[in-house]
Parts: structure tokens; C-alpha cells; sequence
């Protein structure tokens, strides 16, 4: 079975689960939970770069979020119509996961609010470029004629952003009914309401990654040394 090793919860792991779930493939989430379970994956052999998430898939073992993703668009022929559709989709999966970092980041910040302004900020810059995108092409999808990973790698940032801001896509119309559209794939929407998909990530999830890579925690939490080895 497709097998997908990373922390116990969504962080750069949760666009390969939505672009397998797109696909529906079945797949098990492996959640490496201990410094000895780390240290036990990287003497595998199967993390190239020591870095997770790892996708075991078809005999191959996949490491690198973005080269995973596009392997899946083309399982499942996500990457456009033609070589001009394949090089959007490559620039909006690009800009889509800078657009994404705020919300990767949100459950580190010291405060909510200093989430929601990180959120805010990096939405002004971004969503009207992709608004615009949308505008443009004019067909529901931000490529071409049919939803690409592009569209799925933003729809899925979008959700992220969504969690914390519910009413962030009030003044976007096109990025609103792009994610509607989005959720509503079969595969995704089986996935969107699966116990495979882990919940918002909190403090625990912040705490549970600190723990396993061993280094400190953000410092507006108590003890946050406590996981850094003296040695």
C-alpha cells in the first residue's frame, strides 16, 4: 500500500495527501513520532536528502514536496493540456507555495492574532494575483479548461487560510468559488471528510515536531529548550 512518513499532522506533507486523494489512491499516513523513529527512516536508505515527507509509491521512494506533487499530477495527468498550460501550472504551484508558508507557519506564532496579521498580510499580496489569473482565464480553474495540481496546491493552501480567517475570500470571488469547485472532487471530498486527515495544527503539532527533530521550540513557549540535546 502507498505509504506517506512525515510528522503526526498536515505541515509540507498535506499536498501530496490531496493530490493522492485526487488521484484516489489509497494511501496510509506513517507519522514518525520519536527521534529514534527519524533516526530509524534515515538509515533506510530511503530519504535521499534525510528529509520528510517520504511517499513510497509504486516501488519508488518520493522525497521532496514538490517533486512528489508533479510526479502525481502526471500520474493522473494534472498537468495541463499542453507545454504552455504544463508552465502556468508550474509558476502557480510555485507562488502558491510562498503563498502558503504563512499558514505553515501560523501555529508557531506567539499569538492568534499575530497568525491572522501573518495570514492577512501574505493574502493582500498574493490573492489578487490570483484573482486576476482567474479572471483571465475564465473557465472556473487557474490554468486551463480542467482542474490541474495547480489548482489543487492553491485550493489547499486556501483551506489553511480558511481555518483561520473564515471570511478571508469574502472580496475574491473567483478564488472562492475555484476552492468550491476544488473540494468537490470526488477523491478530495472522501479525503476532506476522512479520519486521514489530521486536524488544524496547534500546539501539540508545534511540540510533537520539535520533539522528534530535537531542537527548540518557539520561544514564547514555556521550556522551549526542552527538547534540545546537551550533548
Amino acid at each position: 500500500m502507498t505509504k506517506l512518513h512525515y510528522f503526526k499532522g498536515r505541515g509540507r506533507a498535506e499536498t501530496t495527501r490531496w493530490m493522492l486523494a485526487v488521484n484516489q489512491i489509497e494511501f496510509e499516513n506513517v507519522p514518525v513520532e520519536t527521534p529514534k523513529a527519524l533516526a530509524a527512516l534515515r538509515a533506510s536508505g530511503k530519504l535521499p536528502f534525510d528529509q520528510m515527507p517520504l511517499l513510497e509509491i509504486n516501488g519508488l521512494n518520493l522525497s521532496q514536496s514538490s517533486a512528489t506533487i508533479r510526479y502525481l499530477a502526471r500520474l493522473g495527468r494534472f498537468y495541463g493540456e499542453s507545454d504552455n498550460e504544463a508552465l502556468w501550472c508550474d509558476m502557480i504551484a510555485g507562488a502558491a507555495a510562498d503563498f502558503a508558508e504563512a499558514a505553515m507557519l501560523a501555529a508557531f506564532q506567539p499569538t492568534r492574532e499575530a497568525a491572522i496579521a501573518g495570514l492577512e498580510t501574505r493574502f493582500a499580496k498574493f490573492a489578487p494575483k490570483f484573482e486576476q489569473r482567474l479572471s483571465d482565464v475564465n473557465s472556473g480553474f487557474i490554468v486551463g479548461r480542467t482542474v490541474t495540481f495547480a489548482d489543487i496546491v492553491l485550493a489547499e493552501a486556501l483551506s489553511s487560510y480558511l481555518e483561520w480567517c473564515p471570511d478571508i475570500l469574502k472580496q475574491t470571488p473567483h478564488l472562492s468559488a475555484l476552492f468550491e469547485q476544488v473540494t468537490q472532487e470526488p477523491g478530495l471530498k472522501s479525503y476532506l471528510g476522512s479520519s486521514s486527515r489530521y486536524p488544524m495544527a496547534g500546539e501539540n503539532y508545534v511540540i510533537d515536531v520539535a520533539r522528534v527533530l530535537q531542537r527548540a521550540l518557539p520561544p514564547h513557549m514555556p521550556d522551549a529548550n526542552r527538547f534540545v540535546s546537551s550533548l
